[in-house]
């Protein structure tokens, strides 16, 4: 018995030894990834010591201090309410793989960092007390919202249970069931701090407990940088939650010129809970797509690895579709299954394109076609100008000439043979070529002959994708909304059916093709409809939909 009281006494020490070696080892809050912020939270989540390193409670190196606000909230998300100003003390949630929390009154919210690490950052904050259970703080309770039993005012430990008798589990559950009503534990005793765990564990086990709350100093809302916030999360488990805490994400970094990382908060059938970090669910993402739309704008390789054309690999394939209450704009139109054919357009610097298609508008801009997806696009042919798509029975067949059949059927494989066809067919009965690399090569080297100015047909290209099955948003390559001149509330519709069908981000990007090459695709989180508070009116007017049939 005594050598295994022993190896236990050991197993608590190395515990908290290893929890004091990862808080000073652990890096500057704002130099981990989000990645290495979710695993820090998990750690912490995992981490059920009874005390910290010097005989601290808890919660100064263990579990997850989060703060769940309700939905819809317009208000700043670091702003305590009115009647938590006035006490001085702000309800937060503890969570812990022991203790029993499998579900939020609120699925979004922000999290704080570990007592210690707070400190370490110079943002320390402290904990006035603890409730085994929730909590509703009206003004004028005691002690900072500490003393809901009784006013029983303390002047070093708010806490009321020691003075009516409480110091344990057993104490506060009998006190509870006698009195109907909760007293405070210390949550400046380590003891007293794991009790009140125990407490809430033995009620939930009765079928009368959610979550518990712990009383946080109320903190300088003028200088939001000093709050130890470490993320934001939501509950995946609540559909169309992620638009919460991205607007928050904004807010800090409108205040501070810094990004909180955004945290997915999964609980699972046994309770447990578990954090996850997923780049584009940051609304700073929409950078990286920028980025990623003018290096292949300005990639001129004329094949991918492999000898396929270069529309796998480089370019931007790009789609103007509207949008619309009787429709998704990520779905074929009716026209376009009808004639076997989407249409879209193939931007590159050295393609020549000068505007987008139907003067531009809102749409849709996927990942290169070799993209890793779970629907792949297929192209099925590609037209140097606008191909008059709308009266082919086919997309990429015969129009009313014979003339205008497929390249390739009429022996056309060199720039010379399609001049001299297309001088006789103009843009409206043109021929189609493949997009084999040779081919597809050959309609971009084509856009150079039309003369300058443009006129409106020869300003864009159009390529023909394969239809793809409806409502499949997810396994599609789409990469970004996108919008041309003052079109903004358009983009901004699409991207909240998008959020509300599928619960993810998808950036929106405005495009100038006037613009120098590398600033052709710019990113605004200003753009993001997801930065807004409310719903955006249904849209009315012209969509250009029935214009692409």
């Amino acid at each position: 018995m005594a050598t295994n009281r022993w190896l236990a006494k050991r197993r608590t020490w190395l515990s908290v030894a290893l929890a004091l070696m990862t808080w000073i080892s652990t890096p500057a809050a704002w130099s981990l990834t989000g990645a290495e912020v979710a695993q820090v939270v998990n750690a912490r989540y995992q981490n059920a010591v009874t005390t910290c390193p010097v005989n601290k409670p808890a919660y100064y190196c263990s579990g997850v201090l989060l703060r769940p606000l309700r939905s819809g909230s317009a208000d700043v998300f670091w702003q305590p309410q009115p009647v938590e100003t006035a006490l001085g003390s702000v309800p937060f949630t503890y969570l812990r793989r022991d203790v029993a929390i499998s579900s939020l009154p609120s699925s979004a919210g922000f999290i704080f960092m570990d007592t210690l690490t707070a400190a370490g950052q110079g943002k320390p904050f402290d904990v006035r007390c603890a409730y085994p259970l929730d909590v509703t703080l009206t003004e004028g309770v005691a002690d900072h919202g500490c003393a809901l039993s009784a006013n029983l005012a303390q002047n070093v430990d708010p806490s009321s249970c020691a003075p009516l008798g409480v110091t344990d589990a057993p104490t506060w559950l009998a006190y509870y069931a006698a009195q109907g009503k909760q007293c405070s534990l210390s949550a400046l005793d380590a003891r007293q701090f794991k009790s009140s765990l125990e407490a809430h564990n033995a009620v939930a086990e009765m079928g009368g407990a959610n979550i518990n709350a712990m009383l946080v100093t109320a903190w300088d809302v003028v200088h939001p940088e000093t709050v130890p916030v470490q993320a934001l999360f939501y509950d995946i488990g609540h559909g169309g939650q992620l638009s919460q805490p991205q607007r928050y994400q904004k807010q800090y970094f409108d205040a501070t010129g810094q990004w909180l990382p955004i945290l997915r908060l999964f609980f699972a059938e046994d309770g447990q809970a578990s954090f996850g970090y997923d780049v584009k669910d940051q609304l700073d993402y929409g950078y990286q797509v920028a980025g990623r739309l003018n290096a292949r704008y300005t990639d001129t390789a004329p094949q991918c690895p492999g000898g396929d054309a270069s529309l796998y690999c480089n370019g931007v394939v790009i789609r103007v579709t509207g949008y619309g209450t009787a429709f998704h704009s990520w779905n074929p139109s009716p026209g376009a299954i009808a004639r076997n054919g989407v249409a879209f357009s193939y931007l590159r610097v050295d393609g020549d394109v000068t505007a987008i298609a139907y003067a531009g508008g809102v749409g849709l801009i996927m990942r290169e076609l070799a993209a890793p997806v779970q629907t792949p696009l297929t192209a099925r042919c590609i037209y140097p100008s606008d191909g008059a798509t709308d009266a082919r029975a086919d997309r990429c067949g015969i129009r009313d000439s014979d003339l205008s059949r497929p390249c390739a059927d009429l022996g056309i494989t060199t720039l010379d043979a399609w001049r001299a066809n297309y001088a006789i067919t103009t843009w409206s009965q043109q021929c189609s070529f493949d997009v084999d690399q040779a081919a597809f090569q050959l309609s971009l080297e084509a856009r150079a002959t039309f003369p300058k100015p443009h006129i409106r047909q020869e300003s864009w290209n159009e390529l023909i994708i394969t239809p793809w099955r409806q409502d499949i948003p997810t396994q599609i390559p789409i990469e970004a909304i996108f919008y041309t001149g003052a079109k903004l509330p358009g983009a901004q519709y699409i991207q909240q059916d998008y959020l509300a069908t599928t619960g993810r981000f998808l950036p929106i990007v405005h495009v100038d093709m006037n613009a120098p090459p590398g600033q052709i695709f710019t990113y605004a989180p200003n753009d993001q409809a997801t930065s807004l508070f409310g719903d955006l009116p249904a849209p009315s007017g012209a969509t250009f939909y029935e214009r692409l049939n």
